[in-house]
């Protein structure tokens, strides 16, 4: 009598998809990232996660045992170019991946900030971070100490006119896990692997 007849049965829930995702950028980065919480559909848990350091002192806290990647479906490490090759990052990160858990490297160069000025407008050549810094800080009207934050009246809805515009008019996308020209990011994959492109 407590049966289900097979056309009651209930459609098996779909699991959700758990995804980490690590910067070493304390403020602007570590805001943004943890906005896409609200963004992200309910088949993704995301958590966002600070490591202090350089690119390669994340590489050695995430691969220690008691790390916590293995709870998670995908990890992704978003860093910083700054005038230094992450070919050996992004060569790590590959190390760090398992068949059923990639690990991506998020490479933005010079900065991060190109990702977020891409939101207001094309991006342009910039010779070194501190220019993208401060083309993002005239756009986005931020002074006076608060050139690492975010405004409150951020474009967060520019999200796909931003993967068009984080790198110069008629190049290419840099591939996943690759570390494009000046300027531009592979912030448009995570975008993808998000739900939000």
């Amino acid at each position: 009598m407590g049966r289900r007849r097979p056309s009651q049965r209930r459609a098996p829930r779909q699991q959700r998809r758990a995804i980490l995702v690590v910067t070493n950028g304390r403020r602007t980065e570590k805001a943004y990232l943890e906005h896409l919480k609200q963004e992200v559909g309910r088949s993704i848990a995301l958590t966002i996660r600070f490591i202090n350091g350089d690119p390669q002192s994340l590489i050695k806290v995430l691969g220690r045992p008691r790390s916590g990647l293995d709870s998670f479906d995908e990890v992704w490490i978003v860093v910083d170019h700054d005038g230094v090759s992450r070919s050996g990052f992004l060569e790590d990160c590959r190390k760090l991946s398992k068949k059923n858990r990639p690990v991506h490297g998020v490479v933005s160069v010079p900065c991060f900030e190109v990702w977020l000025t891409a939101h207001y407008c094309q991006v342009r050549n910039y010779e070194d971070q501190h220019d993208a810094q401060d083309h993002y800080a005239q756009i986005a009207l931020v002074r006076g100490g608060e050139e690492k934050s975010l405004p409150k009246d951020f474009p967060w809805d520019a999200v796909a006119d931003a993967a068009q515009r984080c790198r110069l008019a008629g190049a290419l996308e840099p591939g996943l896990d690759t570390q494009g020209p000046c300027p531009s990011t592979t912030m448009p994959h995570l975008m993808r692997a998000l739900g939000l492109l």
